[in-house]
């Protein structure tokens, strides 16, 4: 008799599975999300970012000091990676207009009593302004000023200093790559199983049906069947589109990546599953299609925010850190960076537990949902 109940089940679940298959090979909408999102965007933000990084910067320089360590600064300033010195101004309105005409991308300001303060080993003070229409200019400007900054701290008495190491083991480029492509990779991941699932949701209760109507089908009892089921189907799609994403794509653009295919694999089935339970949770408050266009637009910068791309995860205030729990890419996100630069499980073990706690609530809150759209 057990066997035979086990068997029913399992029967149960892969009928499901075929069923919501047929949905989505059906629905030209989710579709379109699904692989074109899925496919096109990694490479899409690959090839804008390239490798991340914009050498020799043009700037300009308004010198009113001209002594000796203003000049020293300004000749270290133009010998690094990140930026050149192009002009060298004799007052900042010169400069504005050359970066008003997009000749510089940044100016360094050092005002006249820079040389006198640091004769009397005082704190030399040294003004930067930046393009923001890229946010890879404000990275180079203040780069840059910093590292020559360190490397004066380096040459200085080392009763006056305390010598700074600036070896950088995971990203010795510093590369912008590396900080948000990496993010948007299991980003997408997420958007597209929530907002595919969601629209197919609202299609299906905008026809009057429901996904608990499966239940009338089925012998014996238990919704748990329907959640396993269609999770599933969306775990299979979901996964090739994850080493698709975090795996074949990074190595075509030759990304730094420590981690094996493996891990990466590993990492891919608690980060799936995790969005899948999360889609499947809050695609129960959605009614009707066009909800998804709406939500996608007010969702998606809280959710990149969130990660700690933008702004430490350490710094931010309760009621943020408390809602970063929500979302599967808040963990999914960091681990994969961390991991993909370490080449460690163990590194992203926190993680790791993070997303099996949302996996075991998202996964009963999913089945109550449906449990409660039953008739």
């Amino acid at each position: 008799m057990a066997e035979s109940y086990i068997g029913r089940w399992f029967r149960d679940v892969r009928n499901i599975f075929i069923n919501e298959l047929n949905l989505v090979r059906h629905d030209s909408g989710v579709l379109l999300i699904f692989l074109f999102a899925g496919l096109v965007y990694p490479v899409l933000y690959n090839c804008i970012y390239g490798r991340g990084i914009v050498e020799e910067m043009p700037v300009a320089v308004v010198d009113h000091s001209q002594g000796p360590y203003s000049r020293r600064y300004v000749q270290k300033l133009d010998a690094t990676r990140e930026c050149q010195v192009a002009y060298n101004c004799l007052d900042m309105q010169e400069a504005q207009a050359l970066m008003a005409q997009g000749k510089v991308h940044g100016i360094v300001s050092i005002p006249r009593d820079f040389d006198a303060a640091l004769v009397r080993k005082e704190q030399g003070v040294i003004s930067t302004y930046a393009d923001m229409s890229t946010f890879l200019y404000y990275k180079n400007m203040t780069l840059a000023t910093n590292l020559v900054m360190l490397d004066e701290m380096n040459s200085a008495p080392v009763d006056r200093y305390v010598s700074v190491d600036d070896h950088l083991p995971y990203n010795p480029n510093i590369s912008f790559t590396l900080f948000f492509v990496y993010m948007a990779m299991f980003m997408i991941l997420q958007q597209v199983m929530f907002y595919g699932s969601a629209t197919l949701a609202g299609t299906v209760r905008e026809e009057g049906r429901s996904f608990a109507s499966l239940t009338q089908n089925l012998s014996g009892f238990g919704m748990g069947r329907v959640s396993l089921g269609r999770g599933a189907a969306y775990f299979l799609i979901f996964m090739l589109l994850g080493l698709y994403g975090a795996v074949l794509v990074p190595r075509w653009f030759q990304l730094p990546m420590h981690a094996s295919g493996l891990d990466i694999l590993a990492l891919l089935a608690f980060f799936v599953t995790d969005i899948v339970f999360f889609s499947f949770t809050f695609s129960a408050l959605i009614d009707r299609r066009e909800t998804v266009l709406v939500l996608l637009l007010f969702v998606t910068p809280i959710a990149v925010f969130l990660t700690g791309f933008t702004w430490p995860q350490a710094n931010f205030p309760a009621v943020w850190k408390a809602l970063s729990y929500v979302f599967p890419s808040s963990f999914g996100c960091r681990a994969y960076m961390v991991l993909s630069q370490t080449g460690s499980l163990s590194s992203i073990a926190p993680e790791l537990r993070a997303m099996t706690l949302q996996i075991m609530v998202y996964f009963a809150l999913a089945t109550l949902s449906l449990k409660r759209k039953e008739v």
